[in-house]
């Protein structure tokens, strides 16, 4: 009986000492869970833990815990994504050729029309531009389009359509007297405007890249656009900066001797340096996790010849083609495609290109769904991690890991990149030719529509941002 009763203590004895282990152990855990999100260490169980921001929630501020390996994939249908493409839509090459300088202008001379052409069946298309900064525009060529009866014009007055580069309404420069250069407000159209004339509200700037946009928000401008050309989805005329063709078949490659030849973690090439985005800030703290070297304007790594300055669009490409992405592609993991500003539908050149037979994993940071519009695994995004730190811990580790990083870069490889097509002048003349008629006011308030919860980054002062 004693015998018996010492069994049944040294049960409970023995529960109460598992129960206790466990609540040990438990907090252990717990502790190490949070220690863990940016801790370096290998995956799955006794992995390091970041944060993941939930892609449901709508709030890419809200954290929610999860470790990396265990984030649930969202169902992808490409048939859903306004950026991908089947390539029987592909006519990026065989209906028009891209158009060459920094305004996509033909570089044969166009002969400008002047007020006394008299009637024509081209349709005219004109430039609000007070301080001559789009007087390259005038030079614009159509002959390549689809729809090539529009022709440039000075002429404002005796224009079909007149469009608005809104991001310079702004930027008249001038000294004051004491030789301070400052900048003002561009004066409201006074000009004749007939009741059929089109007004075009055009950027290819992010809506919080620069304040001047608040020159938009103004009586007499902001409810007088007929239609909007710019990156956004709902736009009347969209210019996006890319899309995505799936391929047919996996391109050949050794994969193996690729992911061998990597010596460096991640590249950042950039020409602007103070931006909404504080991208700059966001990879200085990654630095202390992982090695990025940064190329260009803000920092110490050079790559190509070509300098920063207007007009020289052509010659960074061709750096880029030619030295560029073979550099890439031969010794970095990973290309950081950092965007200047937090802001919906903002995807630019720096991610389309990565999908042209460059074997880096492309890193993005913008304000776009990019779980909802792009293939999974063909690319990492940094709105899933919580700190810069925890997302370099991230690249560390599977930068360690052939077998995951290769999967990364077939995912990539499933698809190629095709510029925006037609080109801006193509879209505009069609629309101007098949919708020109009746042509309404599509947005009551064009600043609200392009400034209301379009970016997600800080607004500074204007002139940080020239």
């Amino acid at each position: 009986m004693q015998v018996c009763h010492m069994t049944q203590h040294g049960k409970y004895v023995t529960m109460v000492t598992v129960l206790a282990l466990l609540v040990v152990g438990g907090a252990f855990l717990m502790t190490s869970y949070w220690r863990g999100r940016g801790a370096r260490g290998v995956r799955q169980v006794t992995g390091s833990v970041w944060v993941w921001r939930d892609p449901k929630g709508g709030d890419l501020l809200t954290p929610v815990v999860a470790a990396v390996e265990q984030i649930p994939e969202r169902q992808f249908d490409p048939s859903q994504s306004p950026y991908i493409i089947t390539k029987e839509e592909d006519r990026s090459e065989t209906t028009y050729t891209h158009f060459n300088s920094s305004f996509n202008t033909h570089l044969l001379k166009s002969t400008y029309i002047a007020r006394s052409a008299g009637s024509t069946k081209d349709k005219l298309i004109a430039t609000y531009d007070p301080a001559g900064y789009v007087e390259g525009m005038l030079k614009t060529d159509f002959s390549l389009c689809e729809y090539s009866q529009c022709r440039m014009t000075r002429d404002v007055e005796a224009a079909d359509a007149v469009i608005f580069m809104v991001a310079r309404l702004t930027r008249i420069l001038y000294k004051n007297k004491d030789g301070i250069t400052k900048v003002k407000e561009t004066p409201l159209p006074k000009f004749r405007r007939r009741p059929e004339q089109v007004w075009v509200m055009r950027t290819d700037e992010a809506p919080s890249r620069f304040s001047w946009f608040s020159s938009m928000d103004r009586p007499g401008l902001r409810e007088m656009f007929n239609w909007t050309m710019t990156h956004k989805l709902d736009s009347d005329i969209i210019n996006a900066y890319g899309y995505l063709v799936p391929r047919d078949v996996l391109p050949v490659k050794d994969y193996d001797q690729i992911f061998k030849g990597k010596t460096r973690s991640a590249a950042w090439f950039v020409s602007h340096c103070p931006v909404r985005s504080n991208r700059k800030g966001y990879i200085t703290r990654m630095m202390n996790r992982t090695d990025v070297d940064v190329f260009g304007m803000c920092g110490d790594h050079k790559c190509g010849t070509a300098p920063k300055g207007s007009g020289i669009w052509q010659l960074r490409k061709k750096a880029d083609k030619e030295e560029c992405m073979p550099m890439l592609t031969q010794h970095y993991k990973y290309y950081l495609a950092f965007e200047n500003s937090l802001c919906q539908e903002y995807v630019t050149e720096k991610f389309f290109k990565l999908f042209n037979d460059a074997d880096v994993i492309p890193v993005v940071r913008g304000g776009s769904n990019y779980k909802l519009y792009f293939p999974p695994k063909s690319y990492i995004d940094a709105s899933d991690f919580s700190t810069p730190e925890a997302l370099a811990d991230f690249l560390e580790d599977l930068g360690r890991d052939k077998g995951r990083y290769i999967q990364y870069l077939q995912a990539k490889d499933r698809y190629r990149s095709v510029k925006d097509f037609p080109e801006w002048q193509c879209k505009l003349c069609k629309k101007l030719h098949k919708n020109y008629e009746g042509a309404k006011i599509t947005k009551a308030n064009a600043y609200k529509w392009w400034t209301d919860n379009s970016c997600h980054d800080d607004v500074v002062d204007s002139t940080h941002f020239m």
